[in-house]
């Protein structure tokens, strides 16, 4: 994965922090200080990952003048996931509990809950009483106060003293970071490493550190990849492994032995854990295919969506990487940059290379908190669901699938010769299933935390597991195999993705959503849908809802939107575009189910309708009246590609799409009715009239076949 450096041409606009200290911080837990001459530098990040109580510390040196300006404390923090997990103490000072009412903490974080919110790495500001800092040597304590029975610590990937204007106090270069590639085993001898094996496949675990925690069915391999690859790949410290281990009730030699046999692993390790897995950005698509989970890193999660316009334009315009660090910022530029090109339906926008200012979940994210056998017991060992993946194909396993062999039978079996329609059927029935389980176990009124907790985690199971054999049978680089020779070979076969999301289980927004509240399920929701646009948007192959009901999903932004009062026009227009590529150029609308339907789609009204201006708000007019005129004129003109009666043949329709919840606004609507709406968007009379002439022509057919 590309480290995006002070001297990288590619650096995000995002806030100067991000441009003065490194990108990707490695994993350790030392002092170090600096003064006027040369020292060793502070080595980033902080791990304070243990029991109850861990503590860790850095020390710095300071000048007077240094000591006498500090005000604050900066801190870049991963998994901080409740109110007090951890405390900061500077010197001799009291420990400050940190908490969303002692913190101030930076957008958009903060509009996601900040501390105990949706996103996993946080920056925040602490204001320390003056005279905290001393001329000389200074100590910062982070300490990692107790679990909640699911956390053993968190990271500081970056601090700093801020002076009273906000500028930080150590300089940069001051600062280090770790490197994994320097990382060795614990125990280096093939007994070890052979032990940390059989541990990571069958040591008998407890659910927590808490005292007097239950025993649990699932071993290592059952909630990670099956192997460890997840760990090797993002470059999990030896030192969060031997702490999670012991958390799950192994000794630290037993920790160490599980270290030392996922450090021997073979397999690439891009990743790092904070980097959420395939957050979006600019030259992603240029690393290898085996770094693309890893993502284009922290770096690229924007502090404003608005700052991914140019990104979006330059794709469009066909701007290398090498060009990136020249993009304009300038409204009045970017506005004649956009022409109704961006919205061709049959373009191929890729959404991997666009970088938004949503933060998608990280891998601990995605690891279910309890594994489906533990969840659910026989009811889960005896189904089809939990066959499909590694089970028997006996016809003992419950349900019509019970003899159709096990996913990870099939990929191995089909390693030297695979069959792309076979694979991608097997994940089709492997979700079916899944819905078919739920089915008998979710009753609409019985939501609670902790049947929201079983059932959210069975889906993340299923993701994890469907990540680990995209990565282990190489499935992630064949997207033409699945999809044909004009798709991208990067991108997922499946929906599952999606399927994680709470909403797609029916959990419920409250008390029993994910995560205790409407904000945290919502933004979960939306995080899963944004995985799937990334990884499998439907190279052009859209068919009925699958692999993405566009109509639906471009929903939901109105749903976070109540939630985090956060715009995210840039987003949404992403979204919006590759919903209006998501049919085959080649097929038009006599083709009811995978064809160029307008009504079954996204349409231009979403740029006109009040509902939406909140949305759109943070757009100069200048961006939103470009923006308007080149969608509605992108749309026309694939509509008039084809003749109205293609789109109102004679006769019974064979399928009939209806876009539900009050989306009537945005799709399956008469869109030269807006005209109105358009004209006062500064649209073009030409274009205007043009609509209004192809409505005419439209409900003239309408009226004569009494369709």
């Amino acid at each position: 994965m590309r480290q995006y450096s002070m001297s990288s041409t590619f650096l995000p606009p995002v806030s100067r922090w991000r441009r003065l200290l490194p990108v990707l911080l490695a994993v350790i837990t030392i002092s170090a200080g600096f003064g006027d001459a040369a020292t060793e530098r502070i080595l980033l990040p902080v791990e304070i990952l243990g029991a109850s109580g861990t503590i860790a510390c850095r020390t710095v040196s300071l000048r007077a003048d240094q000591a006498q300006s500090v005000r604050a404390l900066w801190l870049q923090v991963h998994r901080l996931r409740y109110p007090d997990e951890g405390s900061v103490q500077v010197n001799a000072g009291e420990w400050i509990p940190l908490n969303n009412s002692t913190v101030t903490v930076a957008e958009p974080g903060k509009s996601f809950g900040g501390i105990g919110g949706g996103f996993a790495t946080l920056t925040m500001v602490l204001v320390l009483p003056r005279g905290t800092a001393d001329p000389g040597p200074n100590t910062i304590r982070f300490r990692f106060n107790q679990t909640d029975g699911f956390a053993s610590g968190y990271r500081v990937l970056a601090w700093n003293f801020l002076s009273e204007d906000g500028a930080k106090v150590i300089p940069p270069e001051n600062f280090t970071e770790d490197t994994p590639d320097a990382w060795a085993p614990p125990l280096s001898d093939a007994a070890s490493i052979h032990a940390g094996k059989e541990l990571w496949y069958h040591a008998a675990l407890v659910a927590s550190s808490v005292p007097n925690s239950p025993g649990i069915q699932a071993h290592c391999a059952d909630c990670h990849a099956q192997d460890g690859r997840d760990l090797k790949y993002f470059n999990f410290s030896n030192q969060s492994i031997v702490t999670r281990s012991s958390f799950h009730g192994l000794s630290t030699l037993q920790g160490e032995q599980i270290a030392s046999y996922i450090r021997s692993l073979p397999f690439p390790s891009p990743g790092r854990p904070w980097n959420p897995p395939y957050q979006p950005g600019p030259g992603l698509d240029d690393q290898p295919i085996s770094h693309w989970a890893a993502g284009a890193g922290l770096a690229w999660v924007l502090d404003r969506d608005v700052d991914g316009l140019p990104y979006l334009l330059a794709q469009n315009n066909s701007q290398s990487n090498k060009q990136l660090s020249h993009l304009t910022s300038n409204y009045r530029d970017l506005a004649r940059q956009i022409t109704p090109d961006i919205f061709r339906p049959d373009g191929d926008l890729s959404a991997r290379q666009i970088p938004i200012a949503l933060q998608l979940p990280d891998w601990s994210e995605w690891l279910p908190r309890v594994h489906p056998k533990d969840a659910w017991g026989t009811t889960f060992t005896r189904s089809t669901f939990g066959a499909l993946y590694d089970g028997p194909t006996a016809s003992g396993s419950i349900g019509k699938f019970g003899a159709k062999p096990s996913l990870r039978t099939l990929l191995a079996v089909q390693s030297a010769h695979p069959d792309s329609v076979r694979i991608a059927s097997a994940f089709v029935r492997w979700s079916q299933s899944r819905r078919n389980f739920f089915r008998h176990l979710v009753k609409p009124d019985a939501w609670s935390a902790s049947l929201t907790n079983r059932i959210y985690s069975t889906q993340l199971w299923q993701l994890v597991k469907t990540w680990e054999m995209t990565q282990e049978f190489g499935l992630e680089g064949r997207g033409r195999d699945f999809f044909g020779p004009s798709a991208s070979s990067r991108t997922w076969c499946n929906t599952i993705p999606l399927e994680t999301a709470p909403s797609v289980a029916h959990i419920p927004d409250g008390p029993a959503g994910v995560g205790g509240n409407a904000l945290t399920n919502e933004y979960v929701t939306a995080a899963w849908y944004e995985l799937q646009i990334v990884l499998n948007s439907g190279s052009h192959q859209h068919r009925d809802r699958t692999p993405v009901d566009w109509v639906y999903v471009t929903g939901r932004f109105l749903d976070l939107y109540g939630q985090t009062r956060q715009p995210e026009p840039v987003r949404l227009l992403v979204n919006v575009i590759k919903a209006l590529q998501s049919t085959a150029p080649n097929l038009g609308p006599d083709d009811i189910r995978q064809g160029w339907r307008p009504e079954q789609n996204i349409d231009p009204r979403i740029m006109v309708s009040p509902s939406w201006a909140q949305i759109f708000k943070p757009l100069p007019p200048e961006i939103r009246r470009a923006l308007t005129t080149s969608m509605l004129a992108a749309w026309l003109a694939k509509n008039q590609q084809y003749s109205v009666a293609e789109f109102l043949p004679i006769g019974l329709r064979e399928y009939s799409y209806r876009s539900g919840r009050g989306y009537d606004e945005i799709s399956g609507g008469r869109v030269w009715d807006a005209a109105p709406q358009f004209l006062r968007a500064g649209v073009g009379t030409d274009l205007v009239e043009r609509l209004e002439r192809w409505g005419v022509a439209y409900t003239d057919r309408e009226a004569r076949i009494q369709y």
